[in-house]
């Protein structure tokens, strides 16, 4: 714990380490996620529902509690993090015991607890799983209705797009769809969407359904993570984890640290897409092609399927690139197949 005790002193080492590793490997956004109440700080201390222990799911005793500790933290990193999620996954009783009245006047008080120390941090709004429909349907009209007055402290809304382990990006979608709805009809609408937590499958040891993706289906997933993003309005996604290995789909490999096909998908999209000019998708003959311009050069189109395959010839002579790296050379007219696994034409 950062801060064990109500008086001190902090333990920063482990986050200083984590900030400046990513510092140092070129991150420009830093996300720091709140919603996780010492037991000290708990106004429930001996809940047993906490997934990191008794009172972790509580809401503060005092919102002073949370507020200090924010201020500790924006005045310690200044503009190395860049935003503060004022919770975790709210929606689930794991996470949040608290009422949503709380939630929304911690949300106020979070915003200008940072505003008081100078901090212009963005200010993320606490997020909610989508996965069970039940339960963030019915929190986030209590909290939208409970946030009416006070969405003008809020830079962002955020959700965590998690499919059922057995599903993939088309479920994903869908649950974009459903929040942009939900937020619209909470009183949000014109704030920015992120996607704070994304994997594919699960492995958890207590979870009854598991899954993992490998190979080309796990470069495919990731690949279309990011496409539909942009796609569909989502302005940031935060991979959970590269390194953590409990959800579906690895970025490495656990044992070696090599780059796996997922990681090589990652740096490849970005790598397509970063800096480019966006034009959106459009799809024809079972086939979606988005359109993007890289700076200083000409238009290239990202092509997959949502299911199954599909011949597609090549209109003009240009490069096919994979998501492993690899480029092959096209003539016009020549024949190649598209897959759900998105692959670009420069």
């Amino acid at each position: 714990a950062i801060q064990p005790t109500k008086t001190g002193p902090y333990n920063w080492g482990p986050l200083d380490a984590a900030v400046n590793n990513a510092r140092a490997l070129g991150a420009t956004e830093i996300m720091y996620t709140l919603g996780s109440t010492p037991q000290w700080a708990a106004s429930d201390p001996n809940s047993k529902l906490g997934l990191y222990g008794p009172g972790s799911n509580s809401h503060p005793k005092y919102n002073s509690y949370y507020t200090d500790y924010l201020k500790a933290l924006a005045l310690r990193y200044g503009t190395a993090i860049t935003s503060y999620q004022v919770w975790n996954e709210a929606n689930l009783r794991d996470f949040y015991l608290g009422s949503t009245k709380q939630m929304a006047q911690l949300t106020k008080d979070a915003k200008k607890a940072l505003r008081s120390v100078g901090s212009r941090a963005k200010l993320v709004a606490a997020s909610t799983t989508v996965r069970s429909t039940g339960p963030v349907g019915k929190w986030g009209k209590a909290y939208g209705k409970a946030m009416k007055k006070k969405w003008k402290y809020v830079d962002v809304v955020s959700a965590h797009f998690y499919p059922p382990a057995t599903s993939g990006p088309g479920t994903r979608v869908s649950y974009i769809k459903k929040m942009k709805n939900y937020y619209k009809k909470w009183g949000a609408k014109k704030k920015p969407l992120w996607d704070t937590e994304m994997n594919f499958g699960d492995r958890r040891p207590y979870m009854k359904t598991k899954r993992t993706y490998t190979g080309t289906q796990a470069a495919g997933f990731v690949a279309r993570t990011y496409i539909d993003s942009m796609r569909y309005g989502v302005s940031r996604v935060f991979w959970y984890g590269w390194d953590i290995h409990v959800l579906g789909t690895d970025m490495v490999n656990p044992d070696s640290g090599a780059v796996v096909e997922g990681g090589k998908a990652f740096l490849e999209i970005q790598d397509w897409m970063v800096g480019a000019k966006w034009y959106g998708c459009r799809t024809k003959n079972r086939i979606t092609t988005c359109t993007v311009k890289p700076p200083g050069g000409s238009k290239n189109y990202i092509r997959f399927t949502t299911k199954g395959s599909k011949k597609f010839k090549v209109p003009t002579a240009s490069v096919l690139r994979e998501l492993d790296g690899t480029s092959t050379s096209l003539s016009k007219g020549q024949k190649v197949r598209i897959t759900t696994v998105p692959v670009m034409f420069d």
